[in-house]
């Protein structure tokens, strides 16, 4: 696993098409590199949607990934006070960032995620793994 990679997928109002201030400050600081996938589920939180990473879980969760590089510790920390990630907010917080294997561009490459850290047992499961497919479909 990299230590500190230069890479960031996003599943939920960091992707387009929502342009919140998050999600421009992301695209104005970094690299869009394509659509990536990795291995688990995502939830339907209702405005927003929450993934957990599940190694072999036979599902994928779609995102958008970014290069960061140039930018990483600033773009960082100003998306951990959006998915309310840190010592400063009450614990356990719904989000953590971490580290997890992504396939994009015909590769695995190690890549920052903010994934849920609450349970999931009464969360409806977005069962195609791609938040923005779901929300488009609904309307």
């Amino acid at each position: 696993m990299t230590p500190n990679p230069d890479f960031l997928i996003v599943y939920g109002t960091l992707r387009p098409p929502y342009d919140n201030q998050f999600a421009l400050y992301l695209r104005n600081r970094s690299r869009l590199m394509g659509e990536g996938t990795f291995e688990g589920q995502v939830f339907n939180m209702g405005s927003y949607p929450g993934a957990v990473y599940q190694h072999n879980a036979g599902t994928r969760v779609c995102g958008t990934v970014y290069e960061i590089s140039s930018q990483r510790e600033t773009i960082l920390t100003y998306l951990d006070y959006y998915e309310g990630v840190g010592d400063d907010f009450e614990q356990p917080t719904e989000f953590i960032r971490t580290i997890i294997p992504v396939e994009f561009n015909g590769h695995i490459t190690d890549c920052w995620v903010y994934l849920y850290n609450l349970p999931t047992d009464d969360k409806p499961v977005i069962e195609s793994g791609d938040f923005a497919l779901h929300i488009s479909s609904l309307y």
